[in-house]
């Protein structure tokens, strides 16, 4: 209860703006992820463990996949390709909605994309009890208190379906950073921490299956406001992307093995629970 009670006090920055046409989220057209697909990069530690989270959950070839919040998603089409799911998303910027499209037509991969409110039963009326797993990375966590849209999403799950949720790990390394670059995107995010994350789905009726931080060191994964002053934005750019290389080699030279998934390093938290 008292956890719960903290992450309804909380407050959050609106992030609307970020995701609509010419926000600063989205860097490519519709024509470009056509011709040049955005897809996971495995050889990237961060990828390759993320990428196994499916596995974790269950996905494989028979199952129906639902991404919330698809927008430009490299994983919409890997999952369809690579673990060969039925994919299908939800969007609810027009925009971003043909973004998803074109990413899985570039990719060469057969999916469906409603542009619609994910967190309306009334809107997803159509899609109750359709799917085997929900997941979304990085969106929950721009709501103050995401019980109610978590309790929604367990509808669009057929009996004993799961769901997986990453959010960005603001706790530490990561999070520095972003307040470095900018402080109001910061606020855009509840901070969580596996506990926290773990709270919220199990009020929402979720039984808890994995949980965990994911990922080693990952700079590439916070960006500067439109108005950031142009010497601030260079020091974040180059101290991301030395961070960024520094995991990499770091897991390149020494192996996976020795690249620990801590509260304070890693980039995502993750969550995978049963509902029904």
């Amino acid at each position: 209860m008292k956890q719960q009670a903290q992450i309804a006090d909380c407050s959050v920055r609106p992030s609307d703006i970020l995701w609509q046409e010419g926000g600063s989220y989205y860097t490519e057209s519709p024509a470009q992820l056509r011709s040049r697909p955005v897809l996971p990069d495995l050889r990237c530690i961060f990828h390759r463990r993320l990428a196994g989270l499916f596995a974790l959950a269950g996905a494989d070839s028979r199952s129906h996949v639902l991404e919330i919040g698809c927008g430009a998603s490299r994983w919409l089409p890997h999952v369809g390709r690579a673990v060969g799911c039925e994919v299908s998303g939800i969007e609810i910027e027009p925009f971003a909605a043909e973004l998803a499209r074109a990413n899985l037509a570039g990719a060469g991969v057969k999916g469906t994309i409603f542009c619609r409110d994910a967190f309306s039963i009334e809107a997803l009326a159509d899609l109750a009890g359709r799917f085997d797993l929900v997941y979304s990375m990085g969106v929950i966590e721009h709501f103050p208190n995401p019980v109610t849209q978590l309790s929604v999403l367990a509808h669009l799950l057929k009996p004993g379906g799961r769901i997986l949720t990453t959010v960005p790990n603001l706790q530490g390394v990561n999070g520095v950073l972003q307040q470095f670059a900018d402080r109001e995107r910061y606020e855009m995010h509840v901070v969580y921490n596996v506990q926290r994350l773990a709270s919220v789905h199990e009020a929402a009726g979720f039984t808890t299956s994995a949980r965990g931080y994911v990922g080693f060191v990952e700079g590439l994964l916070t960006a500067p406001g439109p108005h950031a002053r142009p010497v601030r934005r260079e020091i974040h750019r180059r101290l991301s992307r030395a961070f960024h290389v520094a995991g990499e080699v770091w897991s390149r030279v020494l192996g996976d093995a020795v690249c620990p998934e801590l509260d304070w390093l890693a980039p995502h938290v993750f969550y995978i629970g049963t509902h029904g």
